[in-house]
Order: C-alpha cells, then structure tokens, then sequence
C-alpha cells in the first residue's frame, strides 16, 4: 500500500496516510492536466464511493457532459438526479447557483429570476473577478452541509470534477479574493465558509490526476507546489493509464536483440506463422512498449522523490468507447485501495 503524508492544519506536513484514506473526506476535489482522464476518474472515485454503501454525488462544473456520455443518462443539469443506487448527478452552473444563492439567502425569488435572464451574471464576473468560481464552490458547500430532516447529512460523499490544474488555483483562491474585495455582508460571509471549508482537511480533500508522462507529471508536481500554499490538503495522486510491467528486464533485452526471422522461427514452434511485414511490426510495437514502461518508471520515480502524498496507480483500460463497464474496472481499483 502506498503511503505518504498528509498536510496539517495551517500548511506543513505529519504523519503517514494510506490510501484506505481517499474516501475519506466529506468533499473531493479532483483536478489534473488536460487529457489525463480527469473526469473519468472522477466519475470511478464516484463509483467506488457508492459501492461501498456511500450516499454519493457527482458534480461537474464545466457543462461538458462527460458524465452523461460515460454513464449513459440524460444530459445533466441542476437538478440531482440518482441515475445509480447510491449515486446521484449534477451540472452546476454559475447562473442558477446565483438564483439559488437569492432565493436561500434573500427570498428574492421573483429578483433572482429577472438576474438570471440578464447579464447580471457576466456583470458581476467583470466587477468582482472569482465570484463565478465562489458561486461554483458554493453549491459544492451547500451539497456537503446539507441535511435530512433526521439531522444526518444528505450526502456522505460529494465528488467534484473541477476544472484542469492550470486554473485549479485560481478557482480555489475566488473565495479569498472575495474577501478582500468584500468586508462585509452575507456575500463575505459566505465566502469566509468556503475557505473555512476548504482549508478543513476533515471536510475537503484535493485529489491530483496526472499520467505517468512528462508533460502531466511536471505539472502535477507544480500544481501541488502551489496548492500547498493555499493550505488545502492533498493526496492521495491517481495515476492513470498505467500500462502493467507484463515482461522483466532479461525478456525485454532479449525481445529487443530479435531479428524478424528469428521471431518468425520462435512462433513457428508455437504454431503460429508469420510473414516477415507482420514480424517487424510486431518486432516495432514491442521496442515501442519497452519503450514506454521505461518512461513510465523514470517518471514515477520522479513523482516518489518530490511528492510526500501517496499514489494510487489505475491501469489502461483499453476500450473503442469507454463507457460504464470500463468505469467499473477502475472503480474495483479503488475499492481494493480503500479496502486495504
């Protein structure tokens, strides 16, 4: 089990976590370079977390409909809807999270309809910079503080599929920023709840989604530079796409030292007959394979060495359309993880 540490209230670091840990929080945030599989990881994590007998919600915040596609559901919108057992969806969108914020707060339903179908919304984004990312962040609050009548939580676990890492930072700071440029009122109030709320790693967790390429690993390594710096806590990493290690290095040196003819006659002792273009191209996909696990384990050494979080490595799920069954394959990943 992989381990590693988890930061402490006010930033620093203490004592080891596993990963039996991840589902831990109330809130998690998943983030990660473009093309990593983000959402997709997302929507596992969702998936193991409602397995695992979780009332769940899955939120996405960048309209995309990822999620609708993976799960095979009508296109999701503000409304929660349990399209799994266990497992609810949603779309958040500034708009009606700023109608919702009138109603809640103000009453002012009658208001917050005539805002919402002005440019009310693109106004106040260009006074106030952040305040579409504090709508955003809020409604994930609301989710996680909400309550049944019984006084138990409504949801046991929210997963929010935030945006990639090259704006996580700024969305993550929009409630700060808030602050500073409002002293005083329920909109500061309110902003001062989400920082609360993100800066309580009991309550929220970070998670990174990288590759075991250059590229997604440098950034990751960035991005949790920089978060570490806000105070929110991290870990642990998914990584995703991970090819398996099927050969040692004695196989893949002698693999590589193979002519076409001599792959051709090894097959033919198995009974399979090649033409010399098929055993160079499988000669070629082999040195490329090689290849590849080479990099992934430079790259995953580099993530040992300058990440203190543990990580959790996802296999390639190879697929013509990945879909909900390829979702249940990582989804078992993670339980197995959290299972310890």
């Amino acid at each position: 089990m992989a381990t590693g540490a988890v930061p402490a209230e006010g930033g620093g670091y203490t004592g080891p976590v596993e990963t039996s840990a991840l589902l831990d929080p109330r809130l998690l945030i998943v983030t990660g370079k473009g093309g990593v599989g983000k959402s997709t990881v997302a929507a596992a994590v969702a998936l193991a977390s409602a397995r695992q007998g979780a009332r769940t919600c899955l939120v996405e915040v960048e309209g995309r409909h990822i999620f609708s596609r993976l799960f095979d559901t009508q296109a999701w919108d503000f409304t929660e809807r349990e399209f799994r057992s266990g497992l609810w969806g949603m779309s958040i969108d500034p708009e009606a999270s700023l109608r919702e914020y009138l109603d809640m707060f103000y009453g002012a339903r009658r208001l917050s309809r005539l805002v919402a179908s002005s440019s009310a919304v693109e106004f106040a984004t260009t006074a106030a910079p952040g305040i579409k990312d504090v709508l955003l962040i809020g409604k994930a609050k609301e989710l996680e503080r909400r309550r049944n009548p019984d006084g138990r939580f409504c949801y046991d676990l929210v997963v929010l599929d935030a945006p990639p890492t090259g704006r996580i930072v700024n969305f993550l700071r929009a409630p700060d920023v808030t602050t500073e440029l409002v002293n005083v009122g329920p909109i500061r109030q309110q902003a001062q709840s989400l920082i609360d709320m993100l800066s309580d790693h009991r309550r929220t967790n970070l998670l990174l989604v990288t590759m075991l390429e250059e590229m997604p690993v440098a950034e990751t390594l960035d991005s949790a530079a920089a978060l570490r710096g806000l105070g929110v806590a991290i870990g642990p990493v998914l990584v995703n796409r991970v090819l398996a290690e099927r050969t040692d290095k004695a196989a893949s040196k002698a693999m590589a030292e193979l002519s076409a003819a001599d792959l051709q006659a090894l097959l033919v002792t198995a009974g399979v007959e090649l033409d010399a273009e098929a055993a160079t191209a499988l000669l070629d996909a082999g040195a490329a394979s090689t290849k590849r696990l080479q990099l992934q384990r430079r790259q995953r050494n580099q993530l040992g060495k300058q990440l203190q979080v543990p990580t959790l490595e996802l296999p390639y799920v190879y697929s013509e359309r990945f879909s909900a069954d390829e979702l249940g394959i990582l989804a078992s990943v993670i339980e197995r993880a959290v299972e310890g």
